[in-house]
């Protein structure tokens, strides 16, 4: 018989700084119609609080705390440890990922194969598909799976979405269960638009001028996140479609009523999880998008951790939004 894997343990860490809506980052955010005619900051609604980074503060130590309160969920150590999965972004390195970091930060064993998987945002959900694979195959025990997000500093702050990013990481360890166990995963994917949603180093253009934005600390040239026009389309037709359709289409599938379902997804704009609830009529839709904003690449390890404890239905169905373009979902039977 097939060993079944699911998540042991699950934890998150975001730092004390907080900002809220009238906070004077969003002081030169543009506020011009485009060119469907909407302001691009106005569909990023349902925001109350980000977490945020303070200078010199580094999102991996984040991630070790998360790390460590999985493992203890877990009752594991990090020498029960096989595998690390995930990914740090923005990291401090173009390679090696700050993942490798964290592996030494955690006192991990030597023999811990580190595996970042670089696939903003779905690189949790493909953490766990993968050390669900291993568990299965005999492969591995026991893989621990950690995303940090420090978005924060790599925004343009003229543009619309800068206003939801949030700070945050989170982590899960997976091993044989039958709690919490992987189901099934879908993905969607609209290479087409690789464009679209991009982080590199470009100009920022302010009150008439042209700016290289660059890192507090060190003084050096820093990466910037951009939404083309198309990407914001994106949003609003293709990934407003697709998330709803995967989910559905995974739930179908294997045999499963949305009203079994617990649902989390991506959390950006309270307009679009609106448009998903009501089209996939999960019996429950938990976010912390009030609270905690859009924490990219840790928004399912954290909410996942959130309300670990709390989930009641028999599954739970996690859908990520993700650059490239693509839209992932991942089935839990709880």
């Amino acid at each position: 018989m097939t060993q079944t894997a699911g998540i042991l343990g699950a934890g998150y860490s975001v730092p004390n700084g907080v900002r809220r809506n009238d906070d004077p980052a969003y002081a030169s955010l543009n506020q011009n119609r485009n060119a469907q005619g909407v302001i691009e900051a106005a569909v990023f609604r349902g925001l109350d609080r980000r977490r945020v980074l303070a200078k010199g503060e580094r999102i991996e130590d984040h991630v070790v705390k998360a790390a460590d309160l999985a493992l203890g969920k877990a009752g594991l150590e990090s020498v029960d440890i096989d595998r690390l999965y995930g990914y740090i972004t923005v990291p401090e390195y173009l390679t090696p990922n700050s993942l490798y970091h964290v592996h030494h930060l955690l006192g991990l064993p030597a023999e811990v194969m580190v595996v970042p998987i670089n696939s903003e945002y779905s690189n949790f959900l493909l953490g766990v598909v993968h050390a669900a694979e291993a568990v299965e195959a005999g492969r591995a025990r026991n893989s621990l799976v950690a995303c940090g997000a420090n978005w924060t500093g790599h925004m343009d702050y003229t543009k619309g979405h800068a206003v939801s990013i949030g700070d945050a990481a989170g982590a899960a360890v997976v091993g044989p269960s039958d709690r919490f166990v992987v189901v099934d995963h879908l993905t969607q994917t609209a290479s087409s638009q690789y464009h679209g949603l991009t982080m590199t180093m470009r100009t920022l253009h302010l009150n008439g001028l042209t700016l290289l934005p660059a890192d507090p600390v060190t003084g050096l040239p820093t990466p910037t996140y951009d939404m083309t026009q198309t990407g914001i389309e994106d949003l609003g037709g293709l990934v407003k479609d697709a998330v709803a359709v995967v989910a559905l289409d995974l739930l179908k599938r294997n045999d499963v009523d949305p009203n079994q379902v617990t649902l989390m997804t991506h959390q950006g704009s309270r307009i679009l999880m609106d448009h998903w609830n009501e089209r996939i009529k999960p019996r429950e839709y938990l976010d912390t998008l009030a609270e905690h904003g859009n924490m990219t690449v840790a928004t399912y390890p954290v909410n996942l951790a959130y309300y670990l404890d709390e989930i009641t239905t028999e599954y739970t169905l996690i859908v990520a939004v993700a650059c490239g373009l693509h839209v992932t979902a991942l089935l839990l039977r709880n």
